[in-house]
């Protein structure tokens, strides 16, 4: 399906750079299994109203480590490889828009929405902030993305993780039971029982 990318890539930085698109992947299926969970329970409840929120900013961050700005983090994709800095923003960018759907401006749309709702919201906080919170769908999608194809990047190294999208779909199917009961016992605590 895809073409093996032959070029240089700093270890280190995907040694720090993958972990947090699988953290990103984490929180925002934690957050999408709680707020699924805590609407259908229709509970009141600041801890898990916390809870949720905090999954959600968390997710935001560790997105924007990555593909957020590429001068200020040094977990960026573009810092992948600096030898070969040209032919990796290339294949990334290539990939992404085939891949996704996206052509460069609604890229760029779509990444400012990411980026400030990081920097105004999230990390830091803009009184004057209104703007909605974006889509994470698109965001998971451009996670999923970047898995197969730093995959090729670093080919012919491996690491033993499975594909991010098979990781997310296991991860769902064992973290919603867990989310049903806690918001049941939580229901129960609050009831009195």
């Amino acid at each position: 399906m895809f073409r093996v990318i032959t070029m240089n890539y700093e270890a280190e930085v995907f040694r720090n750079q993958f972990p947090l698109v699988k953290w990103f992947v984490y929180h925002l299926t934690y957050y999408r299994a709680l707020s699924k969970g805590y609407t259908e329970h229709r509970q009141q409840n600041e801890f898990w109203t916390l809870t949720i929120d905090a999954h959600l900013l968390r997710a935001t961050i560790d997105w924007c480590m990555v593909f957020g700005s590429d001068n200020s983090n040094p977990t960026h994709w573009k810092q992948l490889s600096i030898t070969d800095s040209e032919q990796l923003c290339k294949s990334f960018r290539e990939g992404l828009f085939k891949t996704t759907g996206l052509d460069r401006d609604s890229w760029r749309q779509y990444w400012e929405s990411m980026t400030d709702f990081r920097n105004k919201y999230a990390a830091h906080r803009e009184l004057a902030f209104k703007s909605p919170v974006p889509n994470f769908d698109m965001a998971l999608s451009v996670a999923y993305y970047y898995d197969n194809w730093v995959r090729r990047v670093i080919s012919p190294d491996t690491f033993a993780e499975p594909q991010l999208e098979s990781f997310a779909l296991s991860l769902q199917k064992s973290v919603v039971p867990l989310v049903e009961k806690l918001l049941d016992v939580t229901g129960e605590v609050a009831n009195g029982r």
